[in-house]
């Protein structure tokens, strides 16, 4: 049996207020790392909780339920805001810190949503990997390798380029994607793994992609 939830206690916490919120469920909708974790793969431990929103939003409205939780469950604000992003950084008395992001995000789902704990609407499987192919072309994460790997079992790259081109409008290059992929050699470590995966596995598989995005790419 695989476990019930890949939250933390604080996690869990701040996404029960959240859910018994109706400005936050009829607002944003649960995505990126900890989604996929949490309500799709349970694969692996994630920090941040990400919540993206089709339209514009009061951020004041944030701050204000934030700092009202905060008198129970006992944590300091620190907020920013890195375009289109507003970050709040949640630092409990032992030190221990939750980031959680909004952000409004003006692209098309190409699935239906799922749902979480029956009020809170979450990113489609599919939307998540196509933004995680686009994540590898602009950053080199281990844990978006690692979501990418579980990923690539269900969705072919072809697939989400695919799904990239609709989305996004952007034209991604496979012989660029192939370079992406082995940036894998720099990594020294994974995350906390809840299904089982080596890096040495990892690294073996994107390897493997990258050259064969290459041959394709080259192919007459």
């Amino acid at each position: 049996m695989g476990k019930a939830t890949i939250l933390t206690p604080r996690q869990t916490e701040l996404i029960r207020a959240l859910c018994a919120d109706t400005f936050f469920t009829d607002t944003f909708y649960f995505t990126g790392g900890t989604a996929l974790s949490e309500v799709y793969l349970k694969h692996r431990k994630s920090e941040d909780l990400d919540f993206f929103s089709a339209r514009t939003y009061d951020p004041q409205r944030i701050l204000h339920a934030l700092t009202r939780w905060s008198k129970t469950q006992r944590f300091s604000i620190k907020t920013d805001f890195v375009e289109p992003t507003h970050i709040y950084v949640l630092t409990y008395p032992d030190g221990h810190a939750v980031k959680v992001d909004f952000a409004t995000y003006p692209y098309p789902s190409l699935d239906t949503p799922s749902r979480y704990r029956d009020t809170l609407s979450v990113d489609s499987l599919f939307d998540i990997a196509v933004n995680k192919l686009v994540t590898i072309t602009q950053r080199t994460e281990v844990k978006d390798f690692v979501d990418l790997y579980f990923l690539f079992r269900q969705f072919t790259f072809w697939t989400l380029r695919d799904g990239v081109k609709t989305k996004f409008n952007i034209e991604i290059d496979p012989y660029g994607v192939a370079s992406n992929f082995m940036a894998v050699e720099d990594f020294d470590f994974l995350p906390i793994m809840h299904t089982p995966l080596t890096l040495q596995a990892l690294k073996m598989f994107f390897r493997t992609k990258a050259k064969d995005l290459g041959k394709k790419s080259i192919a007459p």
